[in-house]
């Protein structure tokens, strides 16, 4: 019999998305044989009633129907934030079951999510190199050179994403020792993206500042052991989230797969474990600063126009 991962959500404040993406993955072929995982934060001190109410609301709104075949609910009494409760839950499963599937609240998913994301899981589960299975890919992300199902890339997105315990066993939440290490391995504007990101700054600023993304970290693991992510040609996943109301998630379009488009599923079949450098090169063209630039200007026009 199949050896089904586990699937752990996150949820905070957001009962409305938090319905609409546990309908999602309610609908998933493998939902009915599935074990959830549902870690609902608590509020911050000084937390106002409007957010308190709302934290309540998630926790009725998680309890609605049997998402899955089985689900275990975890409530935080204080707030953890985005990192912590991620961390550790991701920890807490892989270290259990080996392996896991990771959604938050505002991850909408297609109908074949859950078997993409076993099948990768299988299917390299014993590929090294490979540390990573994300199923979301931006809309205006031209994917065109592809000529399979999947590619491999390395930089690591949250969106419904998947990871083995051998992979996330090199997780540390030591922000300056990762910078340390890749200051070490070089090829810094490699992992920056060819200068478009500042992952290596970004370490430093989680470290020194608490900035909230333990993804800056992740994502430079990935790249210090030369790590690879698997990427379907086509997301099955659509950010609804940035819509002003996530904590960490500024509104902006250019992340939200129209639903109509998503992939009922994905084929996934043994690829050269090689990155898709054509990707890499559309990719880093969308954070050029012309590109960025070009986004600044439209949604300031825009704020003036309002």
């Amino acid at each position: 019999m199949r050896s089904l991962a586990p699937v752990v959500f996150f949820a905070y404040n957001r009962p409305d998305h938090t319905r609409q993406v546990l309908e999602s993955l309610y609908r998933n072929k493998y939902a009915d044989e599935s074990s959830l995982w549902i870690y609902v934060d608590g509020p911050k001190a000084g937390a106002s009633e409007e957010t308190r109410s709302a934290i309540a609301e998630v926790k009725k709104a998680v309890r609605e129907k049997k998402w899955c075949k089985e689900v275990t609910i975890i409530e935080a009494e204080v707030n953890k934030g985005l990192v912590r409760s991620t961390t550790e839950g991701v920890t807490k499963l892989v270290n259990e079951f080996g392996k896991v599937i990771v959604m938050e609240d505002d991850n909408l998913v297609s109908p074949g999510f859950l078997t993409y994301m076993n099948d990768a899981l299988d299917l390299y589960e014993h590929s090294p190199r490979v540390m990573h299975i994300s199923a979301y890919v931006r809309p205006d992300l031209d994917t065109s050179t592809v000529k399979e199902s999947t590619f491999f890339f390395y930089h690591t997105t949250t969106w419904g994403w998947g990871t083995w315990k051998r992979a996330w066993d090199k997780f540390t939440p030591d922000a300056m020792a990762v910078r340390e290490a890749v200051r070490k391995k070089g090829h810094i504007n490699r992992l920056n993206m060819d200068g478009t990101f500042e992952f290596f700054w970004g370490l430093y600023a989680v470290a020194r500042s608490g900035m909230n993304s333990w993804n800056t970290i992740w994502h430079s693991v990935v790249f210090l052991h030369d790590g690879l992510v698997l990427y379907p040609k086509r997301s099955l996943v659509s950010n609804i989230g940035h819509d002003g109301s996530g904590t960490n998630c500024a509104p902006d379009e250019r992340f939200r797969v129209d639903t109509g488009t998503l992939a009922d599923g994905i084929e996934v079949t043994e690829i050269p474990l090689e990155l898709h450098e054509a990707v890499r090169r559309k990719y880093v063209a969308l954070h050029s600063f012309t590109s960025r630039l070009k986004f600044a200007i439209k949604h300031y026009l825009r704020y003036l126009i309002k």
